[in-house]
């Protein structure tokens, strides 16, 4: 079986090319860009394609739909760094059916990767439900139980908001509430991550960086 991995993380696609070769994968290609990714796609004809969710500022799922588009029965292996796709804006549902959801840090990730490759095209075939590799099972482990899992879709939506630099005026403004409810909904969340109590610190510097810590390293 065929494999093309695509990420924008130059170092991640070389490591991860390497170990999976190592457990004797094929890897037909690597593509750091969208449009290196379509190319080799419609040259090689993979079997399955492993992509990292944040490929391209978070337009991997689209490209999935694309590569399904030219071939229904291919395999969608989606990597990650975070354990809550809502911190990215994303649902597990909005992904093309049978993608298999790897979370980075797990432990044996190549393992889990090399699982996921076959899960990926049986669910293709049968176009069953995207889901994390090890299903339910995974939900249990001590990563899925961050600190994420406390905080509501709101919450999370102005985690991110802040995060991208937003002030609660802009804030308020593009989820049609009033700047008090923002600042309010931003003070439970400095609480829950146990920020902002310390005057000589800047609260939105904090939340920001538990926000990026949550998405994953900055890129490049």
């Amino acid at each position: 079986m065929k494999t093309l991995i695509i990420s924008d993380n130059p170092f991640e696609l070389a490591v991860l090319a390497q170990a999976l070769i190592h457990l004797d994968v094929t890897v037909a290609g690597q593509a750091s860009n969208p449009i290196d990714a379509l190319n080799i796609f419609k040259t090689v004809n993979p079997d399955s394609v492993i992509i990292d969710i944040r490929f391209n500022e978070n337009n991997a799922i689209k490209l999935c739909k694309e590569f399904r588009e030219i071939d229904p029965l291919i395999g969608l292996v989606v990597i990650t760094d975070s354990p809550d796709l809502r911190i990215l804006g994303l649902t597990l549902s909005i992904l093309p059916s049978g993608a298999q959801l790897v979370l980075k840090s797990s432990n044996n990730v190549i393992g889990l990767l090399c699982q996921a490759i076959e899960l990926s095209i049986d669910a293709a075939s049968t176009k069953s439900a995207s889901m994390w590799i090890q299903g339910d099972n995974l939900y249990s482990h001590k990563l899925f139980a961050s600190v994420l899992s406390g905080l509501t879709d709101i919450q999370i939506e102005t985690l991110r908001h802040v995060g991208n630099g937003l002030s609660n005026s802009e804030i308020s403004k593009v989820r049609f509430v009033t700047e008090k409810s923002v600042e309010q909904i931003v003070t439970k969340i400095s609480q829950h991550f146990g920020v902002g109590s310390d005057p000589t610190k800047n609260q939105r510097v904090l939340l920001a960086g538990e926000y990026f810590k949550w998405i994953g390293a900055i890129r490049h």
